[in-house]
């Protein structure tokens, strides 16, 4: 897209995400009940709709890249990167070098946890950032969504939140006379008869 997504949507570039948002949705709904109208007003509704949803998405990734900049600078910024391109060995290396623990930090450390497959370790590192930033909403879901994804199928993960090697719940012990107990009986009596010199 040639044009300025912001421009599009007759908006500030300073714009906060909410009034973006309001911006798009009363141009979608403008633009949506003019697609119905026969010929040409309902072709261009529909391209300007096309449009509207493209700029909403580009300026919307604008808003929070440039959020994510001023607010926790530009070294974790680098960090988040690596982790979206899958490079968790140079995410480790950047975050490493930040001197600052911020509950930032912690958290970005619990995403590479994650990401390993290290799941206590991330949770514990969710901890101390929702410690350092008991207010924070993101963090404190996260942790809550991760807990539950480590504790609830008590089948698959110990209490120590380590994996177990049962799939299942262990089955009650079958009452009576099983094929399997006949032939384990007449194995056993054989055994017992030739090691005795038997018939």
């Amino acid at each position: 897209m040639s044009k300025d997504p912001f421009l599009i949507l007759g908006v500030d570039r300073n714009v906060t995400q909410n009034q973006l948002f309001d911006a798009y949705r009363s141009l979608r709904d403008k633009y949506s009940n003019q697609r119905f109208e026969p010929g040409e007003k309902g072709a261009e509704a529909c391209r300007k709709l096309e449009e509207i949803e493209e700029a909403y998405r580009q300026a919307s990734d604008i808003l929070k890249s440039n959020f994510e900049i001023s607010f926790y600078g530009e070294g974790l910024k680098d960090v988040e990167d690596a982790i979206k391109e899958g490079d968790l060995e140079k995410a480790q290396d950047l975050l490493d070098s930040v001197k600052d623990r911020t509950a930032r930090w912690h958290y970005l450390q619990s995403v590479i946890f994650y990401r390993r497959g290290w799941l206590k370790d991330a949770l514990k590192q969710l901890e101390f950032a929702c410690n350092l930033e008991p207010d924070n909403a993101k963090y404190a879901e996260a942790k809550e969504n991760l807990s539950k994804k480590i504790y609830s199928d008590y089948s698959f993960y110990r209490n120590d939140g380590e994996r177990s090697y049962r799939d299942t719940p262990p089955q009650p012990m079958a009452r009576g006379c099983t094929p399997c107990d006949c032939c384990a009986g007449l194995l056993c009596a054989d055994c017992c008869c030739n090691c005795t010199g038997g018939c």
